[in-house]
């Protein structure tokens, strides 16, 4: 898109100079830091419903007038109602930011579905409403308007953000209408990209972790609403340590930068897009020394105790046998086969850096000289067919490092999308993945029509 002066994010005076905004949700904690995040952008007349003060915005930031606007974000009218007020006070709309703290009861059993559709309307069917009805106000060109401000709209765009949940990116965040809500929310944003061709305006998703708001869970009935809240033990310094890659909770003010971020032309290429604000808490960190976190690993991934504990160990024995006189970053490498046999390897590098040959790619090709055959090939009688089960890799670094793409790649070649990936620090940590989830959307031999390794070659 071509950026026109009054769209540039460049400008000095602002990223969203002239722009009208909306904001929902604006009486909870995000939605304030976004009224400030946008405001600090210079973004002048902008409608957001919440209760808060707005003296401190106005004089921090004078070029941004705030107007309360209490409207219902769940029902088509009243959507309709406060589009067709912007246009009549300021002839233009550029961004809508859908923003709702609704999480619903942590238990099924005491979900109804009452509870579950309260959840749908304020997380999807917002976003939804936002969807139909915004990209035609979006899309209205004018010349500069009467109000303090105010600069002309010569070119069709809009940005529309859709405040998620990490909920619907890997689920078990919470309570299952909080989940199932906030996957649909994702899901609008997703058939939003179809929906909005050509119309210049852009849809994206950020999905935030865990946020501190200021509330303090520990021993407290807010409002009568307990059921409504997380339990106090994930505000304890330990538990966010080990469940979270930054260790600490996030700050309203952090996911704010990225609503920010999609509004403005700084993201003008970005659209359909999920931008995870979790402090690494995607990717959690177990602990190898726990039973607990092995079994269960363990059982999700179809290995043994024992086999676990042979991969850990000989991927960080293996560390000892790297070559890495320059960087002096080792990798150890530990594959498990299906029919039972490791097969170890570490990094090699080279003084012409692109010749290096991570430990990934040095064990797997080991493996396959060594004979132990690709995938499903089970018709040798040498227990080396099968395909291989599971790889560990192992550095002396925390968080766990994952492998590098050119290895994701190597490993696709060889090993089936469900392969388990884990990955060890230099501590007592460690993260798993499925090969699929580490290389989505993957190109592999089976796109080039790779021949039968049973049948000799022609």
């Amino acid at each position: 898109m071509d950026s026109t002066e009054d769209f540039s994010p460049y400008r000095q005076d602002g990223k969203l100079y002239g722009f009208v905004c909306v904001v929902t949700g604006a009486s909870q904690p995000v939605g304030q830091a976004i009224i400030e995040e946008l405001a600090a952008c210079d973004s002048p007349p902008s409608l957001k419903s919440f209760n808060a003060s707005l003296d401190s915005i106005s004089t921090v930031h004078p070029n941004t007038k705030i107007v309360p606007y209490p409207f219902s974000t769940t029902t088509e009218d009243s959507t309709l109602a406060l589009i067709d007020e912007i246009l009549a006070s300021f002839g233009r709309l550029d961004v809508w930011v859908c923003n709702s703290a609704l999480l619903g009861p942590a238990s099924i059993y005491d979900t109804s579905p009452q509870d579950l559709i309260k959840c749908f309307e304020a997380h999807a069917l917002a976003p939804f409403f936002a969807l139909k009805h915004a990209p035609a106000a979006m899309g209205k060109l004018t010349e500069r308007g009467t109000y303090p401000n105010a600069v002309g709209k010569q070119q069709r765009y809009g940005s529309i953000v859709v405040m998620g949940s990490v909920a619907g990116t890997y689920g078990g965040c919470w309570g299952p209408s909080y989940t199932m809500a906030a996957h649909a929310a994702l899901g609008v944003v997703r058939s939003g990209v179809a929906v909005l061709k050509g119309t210049g305006v852009r849809v994206n998703c950020v999905s935030v972790g865990q946020v501190d708001v200021g509330v303090e869970l520990q021993g407290n009935d807010v409002k009568g609403m307990n059921s409504q809240f997380p339990p106090a033990s994930l505000q304890e310094k330990d538990a966010q340590q080990k469940t979270i890659g930054l260790e600490r909770a996030g700050r309203p003010q952090e996911v704010a930068r990225v609503a920010g971020f999609l509004a403005s032309g700084f993201s003008s290429y970005i659209t359909g897009a999920n931008l995870v604000v979790d402090g690494g808490a995607s990717v959690p960190v177990y602990s190898a020394s726990s039973e607990a976190d092995v079994t269960a690993t363990c059982n999700a991934y179809s290995l043994s105790y024992l086999e676990f504990t042979h991969l850990r160990d000989k991927s960080a024995s293996s560390k000892a046998l790297a070559y890495c006189p320059y960087s002096k970053f080792r990798v150890g490498c530990a594959l498990l086969t299906k029919g039972g046999e490791y097969v170890t390897g570490a990094n090699i590098e080279n003084a012409s850096y692109p010749v290096t040959t991570c430990a990934e790619r040095v064990t797997l090709g080991k493996a396959v000289v060594e004979g132990y055959h690709h995938q499903n090939n089970d018709n040798s009688n040498d227990g080396k067919g099968g395909g291989f089960k599971a790889i560990a890799v192992a550095t002396d670094i925390s968080p766990p490092a994952s492998p590098c793409g050119m290895c994701r790649q190597f490993i696709r070649e060889f090993c089936d999308l469900e392969t388990p990936i884990i990955m060890f620090d230099g501590q007592d940590g460690y993260s798993v993945l499925k090969l699929k989830e580490l290389l989505p959307l993957s190109f592999g031999p089976e796109a080039l029509g790779a021949p039968d390794p049973n049948k000799p070659a022609q």
